[in-house]
């Protein structure tokens, strides 16, 4: 079982404003060419089926006015398909934010995602700590525990124009998993796309409601720092993710594949990584 636990489905106009941003596609390694053909939901099933993936996580944020909207649109778009699944997202500032969190619950999606940079927020403001303590009060009721997957590209507020203070760093991070055992949390680009790799060791320490995707990340860092967050943080806590469409899924499978076999890892530790830790995180059920 192949699980893509980060996905996609971006606009037009997403992948033109990216394509502006020269410097930053050539840290980030980003495939902006040819992009533009990847961004239909079809194309995302077409690609995983070619390419052994069985799950599709396709990953909305919105401004607060449209949270709903997106959300509904998300699950439109993953009832398309079989291989396609969606998480919702939420906003600290949007109105009936308690409404939204149960109608997702209601509807199994199990969790959120968040980019703090886009969705111009600071990730330790009043206003989050109050939505986290409403997700994790509503995942006891409903007896679950929630997912709370945070965008962590430090170099946003250099990029985009967006205030340093609503970047996800590794700090802020470690404050939010530490504050709220209930929620389990995924920091996505093996925890700070960008970021300094002495950053990300000194601050995300190995925690039972951590998890980290492999987005983007392995084009960032060096194989040997790669190589280390997945033995400090082991394969149970490692989720395999393409950041699609920047990131193609017959590439990706054999760069994550070298590197988990580099780490000593074995075929259940593998497996962990691909496919049964997203699925226990997710809890999804298999159609």
């Amino acid at each position: 079982m192949v699980v893509d636990s980060h996905c996609h489905i971006f606009s037009d106009q997403i992948v033109r404003n990216t394509a502006q941003r020269r410097r930053m596609i050539g840290e980030l390694k980003l495939c902006v060419i040819g992009s533009e053909v990847r961004l239909s939901p079809e194309s995302l099933d077409i690609s995983a089926q070619r390419n052994g993936v069985d799950i599709c996580v396709i990953l909305p944020t919105a401004p607060p006015h449209r949270v709903m909207e997106e959300n509904d649109r998300f699950m439109e778009l993953a009832s398309t398909s079989g291989r396609l699944r969606t998480l919702a997202t939420l906003h600290p500032l949007m109105s009936g934010l308690s409404n939204e969190v149960r109608r997702m619950f209601d509807a199994g999606i199990p969790g959120f995602k968040f980019s703090s940079f886009s969705q111009r927020f600071d990730p330790l403001s009043i206003e989050v700590f109050e939505m986290l303590d409403e997700i994790e009060k509503l995942g006891v009721k409903n007896s679950i525990v929630p997912v709370a997957i945070f965008d962590t590209f430090c170099m946003a507020d250099v990029y985009y124009d967006t205030h340093s203070e609503h970047v996800m760093r590794p700090q802020k991070m470690a404050i939010l998993v530490a504050r709220y055992p209930g929620i389990n949390f995924v920091a996505a680009h093996m925890g700070g796309l960008l970021a300094s790799y002495d950053e990300i060791r000194r601050e995300l320490t190995p925690s039972p409601n951590l998890y980290l995707d492999t987005s983007n990340a392995a084009h960032t860092l060096r194989s040997d720092q790669f190589i280390d967050l997945l033995k400090t943080h082991g394969s149970d806590r490692i989720l395999f993710g393409t950041d699609w469409p920047w990131f193609m899924h017959e590439e990706e499978l054999l760069k994550i594949r070298e590197l988990i076999l580099r780490a000593g890892f074995d075929d259940s530790d593998r497996d962990a990584v691909f496919g049964d830790n997203a699925l226990r995180l997710f809890q999804f059920r298999i159609v």
